[in-house]
């Protein structure tokens, strides 16, 4: 029996997906988890940070721009400061200025204006989560 690619749920990518909005929150949800990822969700960003202390650290933090309480940006950060190797992509569906887009691409960030395709998300979680070195 050749074992070598049965589901291992030890080596699955965890992702912490945080969105307000629930509809776009189960989308991608069910299509990441389909893909074999293991995801949280959260409609806010404290119960996000909760999560990610409860857990103690995720893969990949996928978080929405713009949120009721805080944004995006700002709990990326509270995130990396409890995990540094935390990997970000930040989706907005905002028109964003040029201060905005710099917040977030030189802290090492990266982003993913919506509306996107689910093969195009799932290309940039595949290539944050395991990138091809040249």
């Amino acid at each position: 029996m050749h074992t070598e690619h049965q589901h291992n749920p030890t080596t699955e990518h965890a992702i912490l997906l945080v969105d307000d909005d629930p509809d776009i929150r189960s989308l991608i949800r069910t299509f990441l988890e389909h893909e074999g990822y293991l995801v949280y969700v959260s409609g806010d960003a404290d119960r996000a940070a909760q999560i990610f202390r409860r857990r103690g650290g995720m893969d990949l933090l996928i978080t929405d721009y713009s949120m009721p309480e805080r944004n995006g940006v700002d709990l990326a950060h509270e995130l990396l400061s409890i995990q540094r190797n935390l990997r970000v992509l930040v989706i907005s569906g905002l028109l964003m200025d040029v201060d905005e887009m710099n917040q977030i691409e030189t802290g090492g960030l990266k982003f993913l204006p919506k509306p996107f395709s689910l093969p195009r998300l799932l290309s940039e979680v595949h290539n944050i989560l395991h990138p091809v070195s040249h």
